[in-house]
């Protein structure tokens, strides 16, 4: 068993340290030769049509010591370092942007549950991921059949030993498969004004705690973003963290990058996947109407038409700068000593790749036409998927706000998966 101690994990690395540098090279180098396996592709493709998760998929990964990396400590106390995180993103989502998803969003489940004071539903959550034996999954959000924050949620009370949390939230990504799930409720009585919070760790399946296993997306759909809920679901106080909710709410930059900026790789892989479905369609395409048809344009091959390549220059160019952007940043994480700096550079980094989304899942979809909006052909699921990144809390309009009132001297907050 993984011993771990009562010292909360160690801020994140941008860049690892020498002697693990060889260690996060082979394990990028492994998931790159995984998921290259057709059948791995092909599992990807039934789960997203069937809406479940890749659980083989999965499973292979927790083999490959992914989905502990970020607090197992072969890699020392801070895990390992988000050059590594973002590389295996990328490879992952390349092939399989749920799973690639339903991962990052469990290893800042992970993260956070290292960064807390030791209990004992903690420590035992942490030791198992640790070993790649299990994933955490968590629900803050409003149940994706709802659309008022004040109608979903948690709320706690105090029984005497133990809290009893009543309430459902959604997009819980990896509960279909996950072990734990991490809970917040706010206590019963507390002043509304500066309300108790209580965070704890519930093991999926016990009683009390409810997988509504209800994930039915466009796009990501094997993430398994379901709705968790509590019913009456009892906690001895020794396993809970209770504290103001001011103080839950509001995380430095450095804690939010791992989620960040994992959610920027899958971006970039799904944009590579894009893009290379899009140079392979071009290529291939030739004519528009059937040769017995009455087509009065001279046909060609659609990598000849000056539209497309333009097209596809403008592709190019947003999916090389956002990944050399994504690249930059993570080099230069360790040499911040400004928060206000590195979230406004976070901010820079995230509105980049938004626009890199945008721009190359409409490009494509321009580009290859009617054939390759049919089912049939995997830029379907590839344009599904880079759209569910634009749907996310981060919005391009609100990070360009940001930026201008950053440039103005003024702090800035945003919001989105990676925390507040």
């Amino acid at each position: 068993m993984t011993d771990l101690d009562d010292t909360p994990a160690a801020g994140v690395r941008g860049r690892p340290a020498a002697e693990l540098q060889g260690l996060e090279d082979a394990i990028v180098e492994r998931v790159r030769e995984c998921v290259a396996a057709d059948d791995f592709a092909e599992r990807a493709r039934v789960a997203d049509r069937d809406g479940v998760l890749a659980r083989e998929n999965l499973r292979l990964m927790q083999e490959l010591g992914v989905t502990g990396m970020p607090i197992d400590p072969v890699f020392g106390s801070a895990g390992a370092s988000l050059s590594a995180a973002v590389r295996v993103m990328e490879e992952l989502s390349y092939r399989d942007a749920s799973t690639a998803l339903a991962i990052n969003m469990h290893w800042g489940g992970a993260r956070g549950l290292a960064q807390m004071p030791s209990f004992p539903r903690r420590d035992e959550a942490c030791a198992a991921i640790a070993r790649h034996e299990a994933t955490i999954c968590g629900g803050f959000s409003i149940s994706s059949d709802a659309l008022d924050s004040r109608r979903s949620g948690v709320v706690c009370r105090d029984e005497g030993d133990a809290y009893v949390f009543n309430g459902r939230s959604g997009y819980a990504s990896m509960s279909e498969a996950a072990g734990y799930a991490m809970l917040g409720g706010v206590l019963d009585g507390s002043d509304p004004e500066d309300p108790t919070y209580v965070l704890t760790v519930g093991r999926m399946g016990e009683p009390g705690l409810l997988d509504h296993r209800n994930w039915d997306a466009m796009g990501m759909r094997a993430t398994g973003s379901s709705d968790i809920e509590c019913r009456g679901l009892v906690i001895a106080k020794d396993d809970c963290l209770v504290g103001r909710m001011r103080t839950f709410q509001f995380r430095r930059p450095i804690d939010t990058v791992y989620n960040t900026f994992g959610i920027g790789a899958i971006w970039v892989g799904l944009s590579r996947a894009a893009f290379d479905f899009t140079i392979d369609h071009a290529r291939r395409r030739y004519g528009y109407m059937a040769s017995s048809s009455l087509d009065s344009v001279e046909p060609s091959y659609r990598a000849d038409e000056p539209w497309a390549q333009a097209a596809i220059g403008n592709m190019d160019h947003w999916l090389g700068t956002g990944r050399a952007l994504l690249r930059d940043m993570v080099e230069r994480l360790d040499d911040y000593q400004d928060d206000a700096l590195m979230g406004r550079d976070q901010v820079r980094t995230l509105y980049h790749l938004r626009r890199m989304a945008e721009e190359v899942a409409m490009g494509a979809m321009k580009t290859c036409g009617a054939h390759g909006y049919v089912k049939s052909r995997t830029l379907e699921r590839i344009f599904r998927d880079l759209i569910g990144g634009v749907v996310m809390a981060w919005k391009t309009d609100d990070l360009r706000h940001k930026l201008g009132i950053g440039a103005l001297g003024r702090p800035i907050m945003i919001s989105g998966p990676g925390g507040t």
